[in-house]
């Protein structure tokens, strides 16, 4: 640290991409993750298969995928991440890394940007590898619907796999951040199941109610945007499955939708890093406390 501005930050870079590479090759002996790769794949090509978006096109594969996506890629996030900040902690080896000069947060990030790696392995390569079947299959006159005003893309198909990266960091940050909080394993897992179903249904519940308490239409997009489930069918709707139609759109405010994934992501990352500072504080503070009454 030779510089009192840079050398700062390359410091804090170094720590965070060493704890990243850890974090990597931890995952990456892990055979289950593959397993839920596999799985997946099979899941995707089964149901593109059975709803003919296969011999159809892209966005017809997007309207097979969208139900099934809104809970798969949640639970495959927080499978990833429910233990992530836990099992450093539960092990010691949490206590071994704050002896170095790694600060929470490059600790956090570290471990974050591995697991999204890991995610989008894990989700990503499925569903390019769907993306493809349906390039290849698909039929050479469908690039216009016979039946709807509207033209299929490969493009439109990229930007759905863009916002599913997005629905999958949002959910892999809050369940680093129930790993976090979380005291042992089989209370990690019951508030992972607990986030995983208020994302999953919360949004949709919520609304529900506000429409059967007599809520406005105009009210409905911003309603939309407040859950990572939500804003991400907002999202399809209004840019991948609307624009093929060519729809005038309206379903879901754009930047709201936007910001809500990309707030739930931050939302993680901050209540993360808050709770290993804190609860580091006060086991050092305990460690003192101790040390002197001994």
């Amino acid at each position: 640290m030779t510089d009192a501005s840079g050398g700062v930050g390359v410091g804090r870079l170094g720590a965070m991409g060493t704890v990243f590479r850890r974090e990597l090759a931890t995952v990456l002996r892990t055979p289950g993750y593959a397993a839920l790769a596999v799985g997946l794949l099979a899941v995707l090509g089964g149901l593109v298969a059975v709803g003919g978006g296969g011999a159809t096109g892209f966005v017809p594969a997007v309207v097979d995928l969208l139900l099934p996506t809104e809970v798969l890629v949640p639970l495959f996030a927080v499978a990833l991440g429910y233990r992530s900040l836990l099992a450093d902690a539960a092990s010691g080896e949490l206590a071994v890394i704050r002896t170095y000069p790694v600060s929470v947060g490059s600790y956090v990030l570290g471990v974050l940007l591995a697991r999204c790696v890991a995610l989008l392995a894990v989700v990503g390569v499925p569903f390019a590898l769907v993306g493809t079947y349906v390039w290849v299959t698909a039929a050479p006159d469908t690039g216009i619907f016979a039946t709807h005003t509207g033209v299929d893309s490969p493009l439109l198909y990229l930007r759905y796999l863009a916002l599913v990266a997005l629905l999958g960091a949002a959910f892999l940050s809050l369940s680093a951040a129930v790993s976090a909080v979380a005291s042992s394993r089989r209370s990690a897992l019951a508030l992972a199941v607990l986030a995983l179903v208020a994302g999953v249904l919360g949004g949709d519940l919520a609304l529900l109610r506000s429409l059967a308490e007599g809520t406005s239409a105009a009210a409905i997009p911003a309603r939309i945007a407040l859950t990572p489930n939500g804003a991400f069918r907002g999202l399809v709707f209004e840019h991948v499955i609307g624009v093929a139609f060519a729809d005038d759109g309206g379903v879901v405010d754009t930047r709201r939708a936007l910001g809500s994934l990309v707030g739930w992501t931050v939302a993680g990352v901050a209540v993360s890093v808050g709770t290993l500072a804190v609860g580091g504080r006060v086991d050092a503070a305990v460690e003192r406390v101790r040390t002197r009454l001994e």
